[in-house]
């Protein structure tokens, strides 16, 4: 199955999630209403010490991204509870045997969505899509107030059934093998009036030399 379930509820911490509250707008979304808050780094996944790249740009092409393709973002610096994160879970994913050992060059993207009464959020305003990477994992750390926000996952010919479809629990991650699928997750709404939030770290995995969504 190109689709696995990852627990991570150990790898959430209070301070990772404290560390969402800060995060600075996504200034590259369409229209004027800001609904994504975003920091990125990244790294070799390796037995060695990590060392990060922050504040360098994230690329990806028209193909891969419809909405934000072929412009080079520039995003906040990844938090360092982050950074921690998204290396203990990517070697998680190692040690289940998912993805193989040796090094990759990992990505991180911390992200909150936010929705209102008067404004859904998008958490994909891309729709289905690949991340153009060898693996992409999806941990939830956070949810307020949320209705929506359905993961769907399904082969590129969509002819099928969903091979994965609901909403990511807190403390749960998907694990993606990114070529063989694709996944969207639908608008973001408050449960009860007011406002609403879902905060994830992503993390992409490649061949250091192979990879097509990428920090230029």
């Amino acid at each position: 199955m190109p689709v696995h379930t990852l627990a991570c509820p150990d790898l959430v911490t209070s301070s990772l999630v404290a560390s969402h509250e800060d995060l600075p707008e996504d200034r590259y979304l369409a229209g004027e209403h800001v609904y994504r808050y975003r920091a990125f780094g990244q790294t070799v996944l390796s037995p060695n010490r990590p060392r990060w790249s922050l504040g360098v740009p994230f690329f990806q092409s028209k193909r891969l991204n419809s909405h934000a393709g072929g412009v080079s973002r520039t995003f906040a610096p990844l938090t360092e509870v982050a950074q921690e994160f998204a290396r203990a879970l990517a070697l998680r994913a190692q040690d289940h045997g998912i993805v193989p050992r040796g090094e990759f060059a990992l990505g991180c993207h911390q992200i909150r969505v936010v929705a209102t009464d008067g404004h859904a959020a998008p958490p994909t305003p891309e729709g289905f899509h690949r991340d153009g990477f060898a693996w992409v994992l999806i941990a939830c750390v956070a949810r307020h107030n949320t209705d929506g926000a359905i993961t769907t996952v399904r082969r590129p010919d969509a002819v099928a059934e969903p091979l994965h479809e609901g909403p990511l629990a807190v403390g749960e991650a998907l694990l993606l093998e990114d070529s063989l699928v694709e996944h969207h997750v639908s608008p973001l709404t408050p449960l009860r009036p007011g406002r609403a939030h879902r905060d994830v770290v992503v993390v992409t995995l490649a061949p250091v030399t192979a990879q097509e969504g990428h920090g230029a």
